[in-house]
């Protein structure tokens, strides 16, 4: 554990104002600095075996996702899935049979994104551009060099899409000419984690969550701020502790939005105005899941935790995966889904937090996305499975 410490005080004071990092663990730094009998996350407890995983089919694709490109994700339009990997490709899957439909060399370094709609692709790369090309002809409709690295793009809504980028400016683009039609410019945090959280579109609204713990209400047409508010940090000791990053997906549901910030708070807030309903003190650099009465999240120890989403009381916590499980939680068909350190997929009871199943899985998990009754998971090597899960019934 000494060695964390001592890695993140060598680096902490060589942060230029704007350069972000990662203050937590990963995979490959656990492997590089500590022996097997000395990793600081638990054993794999048992499990009570409640439910049927099944695979409907897999596809390998061409090329990989390594381990820099973290915010490359799948992404699901209409009957298919686009699959970003960081050899300069977009592949598009039948998400019923699991088809390559087509794959599109796109000559850049696909960096964030990807998203898609009738008949176009949009994604960030490494040049600092957003580029629109068509899925069917493979041709470049336009490109728009951004301020910075592009961190994030939202989906399509009302032929715009909004792109969040380094420097923690917002910009409304055309999807039809990449014609910038706003731009909104933030204040960098001094020091922040490296990641963003991804635009949530609602009405004429935009949100999104910033680097020191603000979440900001746009106007989605003309950019003008409705509201901005604060989430509440009570560690303020040393420079680190004054790291609040909103860095995981939020939720809007029902004219409330829930995010959670890393070492600050989960907290429900009023879309309309922006008043805080009710927060409790929390930790994640990752997103929530929720279903109609909870919201799950999965904290800096590893341990998740459901709270009732109408008063933030907390409803149960699973610890005994303590530092090993990683990324955010998914709902999925009255179960939780999350990850683990190991490449393990767990399956938990969505009522006490047990753990009810789990898959293991050659390959790290980059990207879990679900619908209806089909879960879809994509790892590093760029293996693409359909599952279905369900419970047995006694």
């Amino acid at each position: 554990m000494k060695k964390v410490l001592f890695f993140l005080i060598i680096f902490t004071p060589s942060c230029a104002s704007t350069e972000r990092f990662l203050p937590n663990f990963t995979p490959d730094f656990i492997t590089k600095y500590f022996k097997e009998d000395d990793k600081p996350y638990k054993d794999l407890p048992s499990f009570s075996d409640e439910v049927k995983v099944e695979i409907v089919w897999e596809k390998k694709l061409s090329g990989e996702i390594e381990n820099n490109y973290t915010f490359l994700n799948m992404f699901k339009f209409g009957e298919n899935i686009y699959v970003p990997s960081s050899n300069k490709k977009i592949h598009i899957v039948s998400a019923e049979l699991g088809n390559l439909n087509n794959s599109i060399d796109v000559e850049l370094d696909i960096f964030s994104g990807v998203v898609a709609d009738d008949n176009l692709i949009y994604f960030g790369s490494k040049q600092d551009t957003v580029t629109a090309v068509e899925s069917s002809s493979k041709n470049v409709l336009w490109q728009r060099v951004m301020s910075s690295e592009v961190m994030s793009i939202s989906r399509v809504e009302n032929e715009l899409i909004y792109v969040t980028t380094n420097d923690s400016k917002v910009t409304a683009i055309d999807t039809n000419t990449g014609k910038f039609i706003w731009i909104n410019s933030q204040i960098p945090a001094a020091l922040s984690i490296r990641g963003s959280s991804a635009p949530i579109i609602e009405d004429d609204k935009v949100y999104i969550g910033f680097e020191d713990g603000r979440i900001v209400s746009y106007n989605s047409r003309n950019g003008d701020i409705i509201w901005q508010v604060q989430l509440p940090s009570t560690r303020i000791e040393t420079v680190i502790d004054r790291l609040n990053d909103i860095d995981g997906s939020m939720i809007l549901d029902n004219g409330v939005l829930y995010a959670i910030s890393y070492q600050g708070s989960i907290a429900a807030i009023d879309s309309f105005n922006g008043q805080l309903l009710w927060t409790q003190e929390a930790s994640s650099i990752n997103g929530l899941a929720s279903n109609n009465n909870s919201i799950f999240y999965i904290d800096n120890d590893g341990i998740m935790k459901s709270v009732d989403k109408y008063t933030g009381r907390q409803e149960w916590e699973q610890s005994q995966f303590f530092k090993r499980l990683i990324g955010s939680p998914v709902f999925f068909n009255d179960f939780i889904i999350a990850n683990d350190i190991e490449n393990y997929l767990h399956i938990f009871n969505i009522e006490t937090g047990l753990a009810s199943g789990r898959i293991k899985l050659r390959n790290k998990i980059q990207s879990i996305y679900v619908e209806y009754d089909s879960l879809y998971m994509l790892d590093n090597e760029l293996n693409l499975t359909k599952y279905n899960i369900n419970k047995i019934i006694n």
